[in-house]
């Protein structure tokens, strides 16, 4: 019989981390950081300790305390958890950090999976010195329909659309049932095909694990697309006499590309971080420029001509640019970029920076995750036996059609295909 546990995920919006067991084989959906629900006791000004971040999360229960998943080279030594149980495989949905970020720490004999296009992303992000903690994992990579075989379990990735590449679902065989995982989701980007696809694979099954980032906020009446994003950044980029700031995630390559080509048509030069422009070079994106490059000069006497990416994390290089007091106009265009928002402990001297320079901040971005009504939509679709609603600060917003059970998951209690705790 196949059992289901959760380990991150609940309560928090990131941090997913589900276990499928059946005839003495494991598979994991997911290996993120975990996102507290509180004050992160690891937040800045505080520094990991080198060689002791896995070990130190786990001590003060900011890792899932998983037997056997961990390669012992990162815990304490003698540390009952570095000893090895039944064969496992771990399945990641997309490379955000709230959902690989642990998957440096994963035992050797583990087979992590991913999607080709997220590993790409993964393997750029190392290359520029940003990787995951503990390293890359070897990477086993997926394509859209590929099934892999976990002992007598199946497992077939299935692409969705979300704010970055590779993104999937899986959708998990057992001999008592399927479970369909979404990882993160959504319906309004550019790509809703794959998602509704997604959703026809897996109608009728046993379970559905959806994210359900959204329905913890209150959502404006308006859902905002791609298209939105694209005409606001082209107005900040015709109505702007100065320099542009723009904050984007990197991560997000069709933005970036989309970004890119607006600004060549308004006639500016898009100016990188040297790490993102490393980056982005290693995914093959083209016209990608540093501060030292020769495509840069100028930008002191035209700011105009220029879209400048600031560090997120060198806030007083903002002194540097030809901003403020005697210059032309200028703004920050906020496009989901870091810091993320006023939930951030670096949103609050971000915006207080801007004031400072008298930089106006524009934000024009939209979701990577499912509207509420998507969601509902995507559930009564599907219409699965039992709902597990995760990834979400408010679970119960997320209605069951008739004839779906939806269940609360509580943290590391097993439960059976059908949603009953054992």
């Amino acid at each position: 019989m196949a059992s289901i546990e959760f380990w991150g995920g609940l309560g928090v919006i990131g941090g997913s981390k589900i276990v499928i067991r059946e005839g003495g084989h494991r598979v994991m959906l997911d290996i993120g950081m975990d996102i507290p629900s509180g004050a992160d006791l690891f937040r800045l000004p505080v520094r990991q300790r080198p060689g002791r971040e896995l070990a130190d999360r786990l001590k003060v229960g900011a890792a899932p305390a998983v037997p056997g998943l961990y390669d012992a080279a990162f815990l304490d030594e003698g540390d009952p958890l570095g000893e090895a149980t039944e064969p496992t495989a771990v399945f990641v949905s997309h490379p955000h950090i709230d959902h690989v970020g642990l998957a440096g720490y994963v035992r050797s004999d583990i087979p992590v999976h991913a999607h080709t296009d997220a590993v790409d992303v993964l393997e750029a992000l190392t290359a520029s010195g940003a990787g995951l903690p503990g390293g890359d994992p070897e990477w086993h990579r997926l394509s859209s329909g590929q099934r892999v075989a976990v002992g007598p379990m199946e497992v077939e990735c299935v692409l969705v659309d979300h704010d970055v590449p590779g993104a999937c679902g899986y959708l998990v065989r057992t001999s008592t049932g399927t479970l369909a995982f979404t990882g993160d989701i959504r319906f309004h980007g550019r790509h809703p095909g794959l998602s509704w696809a997604f959703a026809d694979r897996a109608k009728g099954c046993d379970v559905l694990v959806t994210e359900g980032t959204t329905l913890g906020w209150n959502m404006p009446a308006a859902v905002r697309g791609e298209s939105d994003v694209e005409r606001d950044f082209n107005a900040a980029l015709a109505e702007t006499p100065g320099l542009v700031l723009l904050s984007l995630y990197p991560r997000d390559l069709e933005r970036v590309r989309d970004f890119l080509a607006l600004a060549g048509v308004a006639g500016r030069t898009v100016v990188w971080p040297d790490a993102t422009a490393d980056f982005l070079r290693g995914l093959g994106v083209p016209d990608v420029v540093k501060a030292g490059d020769p495509q840069a000069a100028g930008l002191g006497e035209r700011p105009g001509s220029f879209v400048v990416v600031p560090d997120p994390g060198d806030l007083p290089s903002l002194l540097d640019l030809p901003v403020g007091t005697g210059q032309p106009d200028s703004v920050f265009v906020h496009a989901n970029g870091e810091p993320l928002g006023p939930f951030e402990p670096r949103w609050a001297p971000f915006t207080d920076w801007l004031e400072a320079l008298g930089i106006p901040l524009r934000q024009i971005g939209c979701s990577g995750h499912a509207v509420q009504d998507d969601l509902h939509a995507m559930v009564e679709r599907v219409a699965p036996r039992v709902l597990f609603p995760i990834h979400t600060t408010a679970p119960t917003r997320l209605h069951p059609p008739s004839g779906t059970t939806r269940v609360i998951a509580e943290y590391g209690v097993t439960y059976g295909m059908d949603g009953q705790a054992q």
